[in-house]
């Protein structure tokens, strides 16, 4: 695999411009493939590479003893794993799981590389950790909101953030709940509720915003 149909430089720019030890490690990165719905690890796998994601989404959840879902957080091209990171670091087994929501295309550097590269790249340092401190933070936020914002509000945003120029989103309420961090019960009834007052209509597997401005203000002023 060539530098070239690699192209990383253009999803990730401020390690393209960076030192020749950074430059060189990125050259020498495996470029992997995985399809959509595949698993990128699970918990209590041991993490063994350090991935970047070049093309794709790679979702990261936890699932909790009842069985019920909750996303952490995704990971986009020109970003890495925050649970990825931490492993890697620390040399811990993953605490939760990962998997591709679309197929994806990623560089692996091994732990080995990764360790030597903390000390010899400086781009590649600064990389690692300020990736890992934005998308912590983040994270947090997202703790947050699972934990103190209503879920009507939640799901509300949610809608509006998904919904293409003709106001459809296509998705299950399974998947809504495990992006709120919510039961699908939970989930169900807030959008009947949202569909009798007229802001939305439901079919299989699709929801429609018909009132987004009206919407919006259960975003934001609903207690």
């Amino acid at each position: 695999m060539t530098k070239g149909e690699k192209n990383w430089q253009a999803v990730f720019p401020a390690l393209a411009g960076g030192d020749q030890q950074t430059v060189a490690l990125l050259d020498d990165a495996r470029l992997v493939t995985m399809p959509s719905n595949h698993w990128v690890f699970r918990a209590g796998s041991p993490c063994e590479n350090y991935l970047l994601l070049m093309q794709g989404s790679v979702r990261v959840q936890v699932i909790g003893e009842s069985g019920r879902e909750a996303m952490l957080y995704r990971v986009l091209p020109g970003q890495s794993c925050v649970l990825t990171t931490c492993c890697v670091l620390s040399g811990e087994d993953y605490p939760a799981e990962g998997f591709t929501e679309t197929p994806v295309h990623a560089l692996v550097v091994d732990r080995h590389s990764f360790n030597g590269a903390l000390e010899t790249a400086p781009t590649f340092r600064q990389f690692v950790f300020s990736n890992l401190g934005g998308r912590m933070a983040e994270v947090i936020t997202r703790m947050e909101e699972i934990a103190f914002r209503p879920v009507e509000r939640r799901l509300a945003s949610l809608l509006l953030s998904r919904a293409d120029k003709s106001g459809i989103i296509q998705t299950t309420h399974q998947e809504i709940a495990v992006e709120l961090g919510t039961a699908r019960e939970v989930v169900s009834r807030h959008l009947k509720r949202f569909e009798s007052s007229g802001l939305i209509e439901l079919e299989r597997s699709t929801v429609r915003v018909s009132k987004p401005e009206e919407l919006r203000r259960v975003a934001d002023t609903s207690a």
